[in-house]
C-alpha cells in the first residue's frame, strides 16, 4: 500500500496529568503515514486525486490546540480517526511524542496503527456551525452544546464570545463555533440534527430575522466551502470560527480569517467570556 507522509508536526497543546503540564501548552511532535493507493494521482498529475495532507494537517493542528487530552495514547486514537475520515486514507500510524517528557530522554510518546473497518467507507463531512443565542443565553448555548454533543461527533468549540446584537436593540449574543464530523451531506445535517435542536430549545421564527431567539444554529462552513460571506464581515462569526480555522480565506491572495479578525476585534465591544469556558471542554 502507498504512504503519503506527514514528518515531524510540531503543535502546542495541553496534554499530560500533573498541574504544570496542564497550565499551559507545551510541544507535541506528531509523524503520520497515510495510507492509501495513490496510483491515480500518479497517472493523472492531479492535485484532486491525492491524499488532501493539506487539510489533514491544518485539522490536527485545529483539534490539537484545542482538545487538552491527558494521556498520548488518547490523543493518538483521536488524530488516527480524523485521518481516517480523509477521502482516499485506508489506514494510518500515527506517533505521537512529548518532547522532554522524560528526564535524559529526547521524547516520549506512542505509535498507533489504525484501518477502516471495511473497504467502502462512508464520506465524513466536516461542518462548522455558529451558535447563536440572546434569551437566557448562558441556558440555551449550554443545552445546545450538550445536544450536539449527544447527536454527533464534535472534534472542538471555539470560546464563547459576547456580542451586539446586530439590526434590532436587542440583548447581547452569546456566539460560538463547533466543529462537528458527521457522515450526513449539508441537506440531511440541518434537517436532522440542527433543526430538531431548534424545535427542542423553542427557537420561534419569525418575519423579523433579527429578533431575540432562544437558539439559533447556522452552518457558516461545510467541506471547506463558505456557505455566510458575512463571515468576512461580522465580528460574531469571525472572531470564534478564527479560533478553530484562522487559516480561511477567500482566496490565496486575500487576508486570512486570522488577520480579519484581528481587524474585526479592534472596532468590536466582543470579549470572551471566560466564565463560561467549562462549557467548550470536551474532556
Amino acid at each position: 500500500m502507498d504512504i503519503t507522509f506527514i514528518h515531524d508536526l510540531l503543535v502546542r497543546g495541553v496534554i499530560g496529568i500533573s498541574e504544570r503540564e496542564r497550565a499551559q501548552p507545551q510541544d507535541i511532535l506528531i509523524n503520520l503515514a497515510l495510507y492509501g493507493d495513490v496510483s491515480r494521482a500518479a497517472q493523472s498529475d492531479r492535485i484532486e486525486d491525492c491524499i488532501n495532507y493539506r487539510t489533514i494537517a491544518k485539522k490536527i493542528i485545529a483539534y490539537v490546540e484545542r482538545i487538552e487530552r491527558f494521556t498520548v495514547e488518547a490523543l493518538a486514537n483521536d488524530i488516527a480517526r480524523l485521518c481516517l475520515e480523509e477521502p482516499g486514507v485506508m489506514g494510518v500510524r500515527v506517533r505521537v511524542e512529548k518532547p522532554g517528557a522524560v528526564r535524559f530522554a529526547r521524547s516520549v510518546g506512542v505509535e498507533i496503527e489504525r484501518f477502516h473497518e471495511t473497504s467502502s467507507s462512508a464520506t465524513i463531512h466536516q461542518a462548522y456551525v455558529l451558535l447563536g443565542s440572546n434569551i437566557a443565553p448562558e441556558t440555551h448555548i449550554a443545552a445546545a452544546i450538550q445536544r450536539l454533543k449527544e447527536a454527533c461527533i464534535v472534534n472542538a468549540l471555539s470560546n464563547i464570545w459576547e456580542t451586539e446584537a446586530v439590526g434590532s436593540p436587542g440583548p447581547r449574543f452569546l456566539n460560538a463555533i463547533a466543529w462537528i464530523s458527521t457522515p450526513l451531506d449539508l441537506d440531511k445535517f440541518k434537517a436532522e440534527v440542527l433543526a430538531p435542536i431548534e424545535q427542542a430549545l423553542g427557537r420561534v421564527r419569525t418575519a423579523d430575522k433579527n429578533a431575540p431567539r432562544t437558539i439559533d444554529l447556522d452552518v457558516i462552513v461545510f467541506d471547506e466551502r463558505v456557505l455566510d460571506d458575512n463571515l468576512w464581515q461580522r465580528d460574531f462569526i469571525a472572531l470564534p470560527l478564527a479560533e478553530l480555522r484562522p487559516d480561511l480565506s477567500r482566496s490565496t491572495n486575500e487576508e486570512s480569517l486570522a488577520e480579519i479578525a484581528q481587524r474585526l476585534r479592534a472596532s468590536s465591544s466582543a470579549f470572551v467570556r471566560t466564565d463560561l469556558r467549562h462549557l467548550t471542554r470536551l474532556n
